[in-house]
């Protein structure tokens, strides 16, 4: 990946290192300098309390012994945000360790929420716990509102005419997802495992790296364990639009031997499929960009996405069964709507 050498310059100004070239460290970019490895993280978005919170998880994580969580580099100046005129960035660091072949996700994902459980600090501006309801609702909202507005507009282009004829479906479906989630919280009692802890916007196969293991600030937020179980399963599901079972259940039962699952666990981990934030995203992504070819590879997405919905239902209708949870023992309500 190219950056510029402005960057490398800017990289050298303020930390004193030179980078060679820039690689591609999961969404971001960085490089590697002897057994280091550098992450340039954009901070534009982020406000100084919630970069404060990260910082405070990282070293927080990094004294319960987790060897391949990134830390906050300051610069020459003793500053953890470098600003310039175009940037305005920080730099994580970690040991470039080569993942093990035998690297379990389950395992330390469970091992890592664990650790997270017991950060002692009050969590506010990375806090998400409590607040998927009000969250899906306004994003509901706001997609409602849109797509009124180009209901009205009598759109001719082929992604918006899709978007105004599957809207509804998914309305619907979010907020069937909305009331599993109140249900859970008025029916279920939270166990000590459902306890919030360290988690990721999107946990998923890459969010830790490809060939180097590393676990970057800038993907945590604070909220229920169940939130990454859900979208590491979902983004299982969505790479080929089929459950791969057997290795869903290596998955979960590498996770259980850690922490085992509370049925209001199951639950929420529900909800949170059954909301369809695979389909938002699409829609989102594709009114926020101007160039066409990225605007073509949306419309291609929703495709793959409206193709198989029927597959989506019949996934979550299957769901408990296929991972070989009893709903009755665990007195789990299963949606009769689902064909």
């Amino acid at each position: 990946m190219k950056r510029g050498i402005k960057m490398i310059q800017t990289i050298y100004e303020h930390y004193g290192l030179r980078p060679n070239e820039f690689m591609s460290v999961g969404k971001f970019e960085g490089f590697q300098y002897r057994d280091i490895l550098y992450t340039i993280i954009n901070v534009k978005q982020m406000e100084q309390d919630e970069l404060n919170e990260l910082y405070q998880m990282s070293q927080f994580l990094m004294g319960q012994g987790d060897r391949h969580v990134a830390t906050f580099m300051p610069n020459l100046n003793g500053e953890m945000i470098t600003e310039t005129e175009t940037e305005k960035f920080i730099i994580c660091r970690c040991l470039a360790e080569e993942k093990n072949p035998n690297f379990s996700p389950g395992h330390e994902l469970a091992v890592f929420h664990q650790k997270g459980r017991l950060f002692p600090y009050e969590v506010e501006k990375a806090n998400r716990l409590g607040q998927w309801k009000s969250m899906w609702e306004k994003r509901l909202d706001q997609m409602e509102q849109f797509w009124y507005g180009r209901l009205r507009a009598l759109p001719n282009q082929e992604m918006e005419k899709r978007f105004l004829e599957t809207f509804p479906y998914y309305l619907g479906l979010t907020e069937n997802a909305i009331q599993y989630l109140v249900d859970t919280e008025i029916d279920d009692l939270p166990r000590s495992v459902d306890a919030a802890t360290i988690c990721h916007h999107r946990f998923g196969q890459k969010t830790w790296g490809e060939d180097y293991v590393y676990k970057l600030p800038a993907d945590w937020v604070f909220d229920h364990p169940s939130r990454d179980i859900a979208e590491y399963i979902r983004e299982q599901y969505l790479l080929t639009y089929a459950v791969d079972e057997r290795h869903m259940h290596q998955f979960l039962s590498e996770y259980e031997k850690v922490n085992p699952l509370s049925s209001f666990s199951w639950r929420l981990l529900y909800a949170r499929l059954l909301f369809p934030v695979h389909y938002f995203e699409v829609i989102e992504g594709y009114y926020s960009v101007q160039d066409e070819r990225q605007k073509q590879k949306y419309y291609e997405k929703l495709e793959g996405v409206l193709a198989h919905s029927s597959h989506y239902e019949a996934f979550l209708k299957r769901f408990y069964q296929s991972v070989g949870i009893s709903t009755s023992r665990y007195h789990i309500p299963e949606l009769t709507w689902i064909h």
